[in-house]
């Protein structure tokens, strides 16, 4: 099974961020034109918080808040819960499962390395058993 780490090299690290005190607005339109479920909310370059679709749903939009009136900082969740770079897809899964949340950043010594969402990990978990499939395919064939 891979480790986060290998997750992240195939993925790539990009990591969307923005400023604790920007507009949810800043935020939906950024996670609309790329395409992504949420984004890290930093203060300075501390990661404060994670806004999700989630958040928007619950803490803006169901309680008529105006999305450019209101600061990143008043909806984000927090504290972030974060994965680590050796930890597995396993882990990972469990950590998600128990929190109820759908993307984990990966932090290792202090720093920001990626992000992962469950959509990343169930792929990885699919890749990794195709890949079995057709070893086990060539085996019985005895093209091995």
């Amino acid at each position: 099974m891979k480790s986060v780490a290998e997750i992240l090299d195939q993925k790539g690290a990009m990591v969307l961020c923005l400023d604790q005190n920007e507009s949810v607005f800043d935020a939906i339109s950024l996670m609309a034109d790329v395409n992504i479920g949420a984004v890290l909310v930093k203060k300075q370059n501390a990661i404060a918080g994670i806004f999700t679709e989630r958040d928007y749903l619950q803490k803006v939009a169901l309680r008529s808040r105006a999305s450019r009136d209101t600061a990143l900082l008043e909806v984000m969740t927090s504290p972030v819960i974060t994965a680590s770079p050796d930890d597995t897809i396993q882990q990972c899964l469990e950590t998600m499962t128990n929190c109820r949340c759908r993307h984990l950043p990966v932090v290792g010594n202090g720093e920001l390395l990626g992000i992962l969402s469950i959509g990343d990990l169930v792929k990885s978990l699919l890749d990794d058993k195709q890949a079995e499939i057709d070893q086990l395919s060539h085996y019985i064939a005895g093209s091995y």
